[in-house]
């Protein structure tokens, strides 16, 4: 059998864009801007056959790449007929810093995601009346300068006051915001007034140390506990428990999942010492 002389012959678009792994569409809309265009044309059908050469494949590789990393089909036209690789070294850096951003972008969203989705999940598991001991993991944080309620009586004025205070990484206000005091007592003695507020942002500098956690859930809106403070209170000298560190609060069910402010879910995590008498659960993942 003869062989063809491949590199000699014609392709119609329709093996070409097979041939280069494209559309023909593609090929047509790169035609009509005047980017890659035909080695020849077809007398039939007022000129509307396109003829490609097989050597075309280098120049439909160069088109297909840059267009992959978003470069502008003006740029590329430009490119296609005047390139060098001090042109494609400042094209390509200025395009990398912009996928970086993106990506630095993409995976904040995918954390706030990740991190709605561990809240929610924990809410939907719990009976909201128990109260239970369990080992909790460390947990990053950005941790809030110390509130002053003596300007601001009323929950959102420090609450405000956290979210327009610089901080270092910068806050992120898609994060959930959690509340903080240093010890059970000063829960006790302000339960409506933390001490900090906390981004529940695993970016954050500040940890939420791993150990033995106390955890207590009550219903209600920004700056409402009810009756939990007593309840964990007497839960914990009716099995001899002691309260050993800071006091942790987070709504599992805020406004991103539930419509009425009294239904919000809250959670209050409160540092205990070992105890022989209640066994603990085994770690989770949540606050």
């Amino acid at each position: 059998m003869m062989k063809r002389d491949f590199e000699n012959e014609f392709m119609t678009i329709k093996e070409f864009a097979g041939f280069a792994g494209m559309t023909e569409s593609s090929l047509r809309h790169y035609d009509s801007k005047d980017i890659f265009v035909p080695a020849k044309r077809g007398v039939k059908y007022n000129n509307k056959y396109r003829y490609y050469a097989p050597t075309q494949i280098t120049l439909v590789k160069m088109i297909r790449v840059l267009t992959e990393i978003g470069v502008p089909l003006k740029t590329i036209k430009d490119l296609a007929q005047d390139r060098s690789p001090e042109k494609l070294i400042k094209l390509l850096s200025r395009n990398k810093e912009m996928v970086a951003d993106e990506v630095r972008f993409l995976q904040d969203v995918y954390s706030v995601i990740d991190t709605f989705l561990d809240l929610i999940n924990e809410g939907l598991s719990i009976t909201e009346t128990d109260i239970s001991i369990s080992e909790m993991p460390e947990k990053q944080l950005i941790l809030g300068r110390l509130n002053d309620f003596s300007e601001y009586t009323a929950f959102y004025g420090e609450f405000i006051h956290f979210y327009n205070t610089p901080c270092e990484p910068k806050l992120n206000p898609s994060y959930p915001i959690g509340a903080y005091w240093t010890s059970m007592a000063a829960f006790l003695d302000s339960p409506s007034q933390p001490m900090r507020f906390f981004s529940y942002d695993p970016k954050g500098n500040d940890q939420k140390s791993s150990g033995l956690y106390m955890n207590g859930y009550t219903r209600g809106y920004y700056g409402q506990t009810n009756d939990l403070p007593m309840r964990m209170e007497a839960f914990a000298k009716k099995n001899q428990l002691v309260f050993s560190g800071p006091v942790y609060n987070i709504y599992l069910f805020d406004e991103i999942s539930i419509s009425n402010p009294e239904l919000y879910l809250l959670q209050v995590s409160a540092a205990v010492s070992e105890t022989r008498r209640m066994p603990s659960r085994r770690p989770r993942r949540h606050l």
